[in-house]
C-alpha cells in the first residue's frame, strides 16, 4: 500500500540520518581502537538502520500507542517526487560515468579501477613519465588490492543507496566519507602485507596529482586526503584480538541498530483510518482479526 510504503521511506531516510551522524562521531574511535579497515565496516551501520525501517515496528506488532494520522493525498504525491528524484539521480550517475570512461579512452585518467563486475585498472597515458617503476609497483599494487578486497562492488553498492537517498543530506555526506575511508582501509590492507614499503607507498602517494573529476563508481589513487592517508601509513597494525574485537563490534552496532530502529518506530495509521468502511472481526478458530468491508 503506498501509504504505508511511503511512511516507511520517511522513516527510513530519518533513520540513516541518524545512523550517518552516529558513524561521523564513532569513525575516529573506531579507526585509532581497530585500524581504518575496520573502522570502514562501521558504514554497514547506516544501511542496516535504513533497512530496519521498512519492516513493521515494535509499537505495530504490539499494538501500542497511538496510530499516526494517514498522509492522505501526500502519499502517493511523496513517492512519485522520490521516484522522480531517483530517475535524476540515475541519469547523473550515468553521465559522470560516461565521462570518466571517455577521458580514460583519451589517456587522461586513471590510476584507478573502473568496472564493477568486471573490474580492471586503468592508467593515465604519461604513467611511465610521471612515476618510476618503484612507484608504478606501488600504484599497481594499491589498485590491485581494491580488485580483491571487492571495492569496486562496493562503489556500485554506495552508488546505489546514493540514488535512494538523492533527497538525504546525511546520505551525499557520507558518500563523501565512505570513500575517504574506503582508501584507508585499501592502504592499510597494503601496508599489511609488505610492510617494508612504507616509505615508497608515502612518496607515491605525495607524488600523485590530485583529480577533481573521478567516476562516482571507480576506485581512484590519490583522490582523497592525502596528509591523512600518509600520517596513517606509520600506524602500526592492530593485534589479531583487536581485529577480532573490531569486526564483532561493528557487527554488533549494525544489528543494534536495526533493533533501535524497530523499536522506537512509531505505529503507521490505523487501517479504519486509510479506509474509513473497514469493520473488525475476530476469527473463532485462530482469534486473529481480521478487517473486511462493513455493511
Amino acid at each position: 500500500m503506498i501509504e504505508l510504503f511511503a511512511l516507511a521511506l520517511i522513516r527510513a531516510q530519518v533513520a540513516a540520518a541518524a545512523a550517518v551522524l552516529l558513524i561521523i562521531a564513532l569513525r575516529p574511535f573506531a579507526r585509532g581502537l581497530f585500524g581504518p579497515r575496520r573502522a570502514y565496516g562501521l558504514w554497514i551501520v547506516a544501511p542496516a538502520a535504513a533497512a530496519a525501517a521498512f519492516f513493521p515496528s515494535l509499537a505495530e506488532t504490539m499494538d501500542l500507542g497511538a496510530p499516526a494520522r494517514p498522509l492522505g493525498a501526500w502519499a502517493p504525491k511523496l513517492v512519485m517526487l522520490w521516484l522522480a528524484g531517483c530517475a535524476i539521480a540515475t541519469v547523473v550517475l550515468v553521465i559522470r560515468e560516461h565521462l570518466f570512461r571517455r577521458r580514460v579512452r583519451d589517456g587522461q585518467a586513471g590510476p584507478a579501477v573502473m568496472g564493477a563486475l568486471w573490474p580492471r585498472i586503468v592508467l593515465p597515458a604519461d604513467f611511465a613519465q610521471r612515476f618510476d617503476a618503484r612507484e608504478r609497483e606501488m600504484i599497481q599494487l594499491h589498485e590491485r588490492t581494491h580488485i580483491h578486497r571487492g571495492d569496486p562492488i562496493a562503489n556500485l553498492v554506495i552508488a546505489v543507496f546514493g540514488v535512494l537517498g538523492w533527497c538525504n543530506p546525511a546520505v551525499a555526506l557520507a558518500q563523501r566519507l565512505i570513500r575517504i575511508d574506503q582508501e584507508l582501509a585499501c592502504d592499510a590492507t597494503v601496508v599489511a602485507l609488505r610492510s617494508n614499503i612504507r616509505a615508497d607507498y608515502a612518496k607515491a602517494l605525495m607524488k600523485a596529482q590530485m583529480s577533481v573529476q573521478v567516476s562516482p563508481l571507480a576506485c581512484g589513487w590519490a583522490t582523497h586526503p592525502l596528509i591523512l592517508r600518509v600520517s596513517l601509513l606509520n600506524r602500526r597494525e592492530p593485534s589479531a584480538a583487536r581485529d577480532v574485537t573490531g569486526f564483532l563490534t561493528m557487527t554488533f552496532l549494525a544489528i543494534a541498530a536495526m533493533v533501535i530502529v524497530w523499536s522506537v518506530a512509531p505505529r503507521g495509521p490505523d487501517y479504519r483510518d486509510l479506509r474509513p468502511g473497514l469493520t473488525a472481526h475476530m476469527d473463532p478458530y485462530t482469534g486473529a482479526i481480521i478487517w473486511a468491508e462493513g455493511k
